[in-house]
């Protein structure tokens, strides 16, 4: 599937062998799009047209925490902003805001958090406040995925940096992301 578009590669047709994706077309303006890992795991997100970006809002619940994830999706890109939830006051404070363009991905970690209304044009207006970030560059070649990460500081110096590399195929980026939890890490030549 093309995550920028929301539509699928090709159609499916019965049986279906794990992993796949559904994308079921409410009407111009709603998605439903589900994610088949195996015949227990299934995630379903409901992505609704706005101007011109589609949203899906979806939460997750942990041991002491509740996190809500709003995600913009554009035909040039991904604009997810995590926030967390006060179990005790329900304020929710953002905490960090990621694009992901192409081949690159930029995670900004927002401290403390900020409590601020989720808009797909937040990164640009809090990129100044990150009290730090990363960059991610990706590249695929010849079945290898390669990932350099880059973290740096509240300033903008760069701190550590890293690449791994895996093995995935033929497979899409996005597969092996949001689908295949067996990512074979390999070494980098």
């Amino acid at each position: 599937m093309d995550m920028f578009t929301l539509e699928g590669i090709r159609p499916l047709k019965p049986p279906f062998v794990y992993p796949y994706v559904i994308i079921k077309s409410q009407n111009n303006n709603e998605k439903d799009i589900s994610y088949h890992t195996d015949s227990k795991t299934v995630r379903s997100y409901h992505y609704e047209k706005i101007g011109n970006y589609w949203r899906t809002i979806y939460s997750q619940v942990g041991n002491i925490s509740r996190e809500c994830t709003y995600e913009y999706v554009m035909p040039d890109k991904i604009v997810s902003l995590n926030y967390w939830i006060n179990p005790k006051n329900k304020v929710s404070y953002l905490k960090e805001v990621s694009v992901f363009k192409k081949w690159e991905e930029e995670n900004f970690l927002m401290g403390k958090g900020l409590t601020i209304k989720p808009d797909v044009s937040l990164p640009d207006r809090v990129r100044a406040q990150a009290s730090g970030a990363v960059a991610q560059k990706i590249q695929m070649k010849n079945g290898v995925l390669r990932m350099e990460r880059t973290i740096y500081n509240e300033k903008g110096k760069e701190i550590h940096r890293n690449v791994t590399c895996y093995r995935i195929g033929n497979k899409s980026y996005f597969a092996w992301r949001y689908l295949y939890a067996d990512k074979e890490e390999i070494k980098c030549e």
